[in-house]
């Protein structure tokens, strides 16, 4: 996350959002003109086809379509941009990571559908995951504390040790170490993915369902 990554254009370019939740945080009272997530959007395909230090307000507004100063009756600083984008993608993706974590199923079946499910997610937020995976370290470090990322790692480790119990998975699997590695193999989708590539979003979680579970299971 420390080195700056190109994220690739054609996926930033063609992904339609629309899906940005407005957060009522620390920033001013915004402008009830319906243009927030707009802003946002701008805001996130900026960011992660740039960079966050060499997007400058200048440019959001210019896309925006208004003046730089009118940014401010949304936001106190481009902090509270990347912050709003992070925070909206973190909080979501989470919700579907709990959601598909507490299904009534066996250990297997739910480690599967985690898997799936978050892969799913990376390609269908495709330009606000890359903003928070490559960005936000640039968070000021009040505002990182507020995100706990590490909730994701111990939702899968909490399974993967519940289908340990349940004899399904490998007892000499460190559960933690196995769901650091399976996020970071899934994270990665937001480097790769193309949304015109030869493979279905559908196919990818599959695939990437089998391949992340394949080591943990008993033979």
């Amino acid at each position: 996350m420390a080195n700056k990554v190109a994220v690739n254009k054609a996926a930033v370019n063609k992904h339609k959002s629309g899906r940005v939740a407005r957060h009522s945080g620390d920033a001013p009272a915004r402008q009830e003109d319906g243009r927030w997530n707009e802003l946002l959007e701008i805001s996130a395909k900026s960011f992660a086809e740039h960079g966050y230090k060499s997007t400058t307000l200048q440019d959001i507004a210019d896309q925006f379509g208004v003046l730089k100063g009118s940014l401010y009756h949304y936001i106190r600083s481009k902090d509270d941009l990347l912050f709003e984008i992070v925070r909206a993608v973190y909080t979501r993706g989470l919700d579907n990571l709990r959601e598909l974590a507490a299904a009534e199923s066996d250990p297997a079946a739910r480690l599967r559908s985690v898997v799936r499910g978050h892969v799913l997610y990376l390609i269908d937020n495709l330009v606000e995951t890359s903003v928070l995976l490559h960005e936000f370290e640039q968070l000021s470090t009040a505002r990182r504390e507020q995100i706990a990322l590490h909730e994701y790692s111990a939702i899968l480790a909490d399974l993967i040790e519940d289908a340990q119990r349940a004899g399904v998975v490998k007892p000499g699997v460190d559960a933690q170490l196995a769901a650091l590695a399976a996020l970071g193999a899934m994270n990665w989708v937001y480097r790769w993915y193309r949304p015109d590539g030869r493979r279905s979003p559908a196919e990818i979680a599959d695939q990437y369902a089998e391949i992340v579970i394949a080591g943990l299971l008993e033979a």
